[in-house]
């Protein structure tokens, strides 16, 4: 199967106009390979950015899929979720999709399309949302490019089918996804908490993380039956395929926030870099962050302060080169080392090498990360 083309973070950056969290610096003046402990590497078949790992239930059957540009898709049913398996390609609407999520019965694709100035180089033309029904794509929503406004597609992304819910946000208005139902004015979401509704004495903080969004929202929860929406780059909770959740986690710069009741909240500082996207197993939460990944133990759903080492290569694969803006563990009740976890790198500096940017896994079989 041919490697998807890596797209340069400058020219992402572009055209995306996505939040700070999208704007990632040029890769270019390579130095050397991050990978140490002696691991062979697999040939990378998932190159270039990937800003989210999702599950998407298709045919009747789980599956994960990314996208660089092009949709990538691996099943995890059954007995296949610790098996190695190459990824194959999926119909992917047009334009470069930069971004995916799903709920219960729809996967849907943000992409954007581009053309050349008069000076020859590469600017936004139009963004695109889009949605796959089980058998076809449909365009819902689509805007003239425009670098000022944010678009940012979220989900739950539960282990739970029925627990999974997709949302988009443009600017400051949110829709709640229902399939190929068009967004319009018409059916945005009316309670987004707006910037001008942010009472006298109170701060931002009294009207993020709960069911209402926000008109910063860019994550979001499912937890004890409903959707909590952030501003956090990550949100995660402790959701297994067989039980619901009693944990609900969200980041904050180098801080894990978390609670038992969604109300109450404790923080501790896990002593990295800023964390841009989290996942739990039964004995870590693991973060990722702008400089590589980390863990901190659990102790009764209750992260430690600060970080400990990796007993698996992660720390060496998924180093300080790279940012890690994605983390999907696909069974929260096994630790860490009998887990499947896949993770997305993208370089955050030159000492990164191009081959290391797409695709990680880690399988308890083979008891290492490594390329997809």
């Amino acid at each position: 199967m041919k490697n998807h083309k890596t797209i340069k973070k400058t020219l992402i950056s572009a055209l995306a106009g996505f939040s700070s969290f999208f704007l990632l610096s040029s890769c270019d003046g390579v130095i050397f390979d991050t990978i140490r402990d002696e691991v062979k590497l697999a040939d990378a078949e998932i190159t270039g950015d990937i800003q989210n790992i999702v599950r998407y239930t298709l045919d009747g059957k789980e599956h994960v899929f990314v996208s660089t540009g092009e949709i990538s898709y691996r099943s995890i049913d059954g007995t296949l979720a610790g098996t190695k398996m190459t990824f194959g390609d999926f119909p992917t609407p047009s334009g470069f999709v930069f971004s995916i999520a799903a709920d219960s019965s729809n996967l849907y694709a943000l992409s954007i399309t581009i053309e050349k100035d008069d000076d020859g180089y590469n600017v936004g033309k139009e963004r695109n949302l889009y949605c796959y029904d089980g058998s076809a794509w449909k365009n819902i929503w689509s805007k003239s490019y425009d670098g000022s406004a944010s678009a940012i597609l979220m989900s739950t992304n539960t282990p739970k089918v029925a627990n999974r819910k997709a949302y988009f946000r443009y600017g400051s208005d949110i829709w709640d996804l229902s399939g190929t139902t068009e967004l319009s004015d018409e059916n945005k979401r009316t309670d987004t908490v707006q910037e001008s509704g942010i009472a006298t004495g109170k701060t931002f903080s009294d009207y993020d993380n709960k069911t209402v969004p926000t008109y910063l929202s860019r994550s979001c929860s499912y937890f004890k039956g409903s959707v909590y929406f952030s501003s956090a780059y990550a949100m995660a909770t402790n959701e297994t395929p067989e039980s619901d959740a009693t944990y609900i986690y969200y980041s904050s710069s180098d801080y894990v926030y978390y609670s038992a009741d969604a109300s109450t909240w404790t923080s501790v500082s896990l002593n990295c870099d800023v964390i841009y996207s989290m996942a739990l197993t039964s004995d870590y939460l693991l973060a990722g962050t702008d400089s590589g990944i980390v863990h901190t133990s659990l102790k009764e759903n209750v992260p430690s302060a600060g970080n400990a080492d990796f007993d698996t290569n992660a720390a060496s694969t998924l180093s300080s080169y790279y940012e890690v803006p994605s983390i999907l563990v696909l069974d929260s009740s096994r630790n860490e080392t009998k887990a499947t976890i896949f993770a997305s790198a993208v370089t955050s500096s030159t000492s990164a090498s191009l081959g290391n940017v797409g695709l990680w896994s880690y399988f308890a079989t083979d008891g290492k990360w490594n390329r997809e």
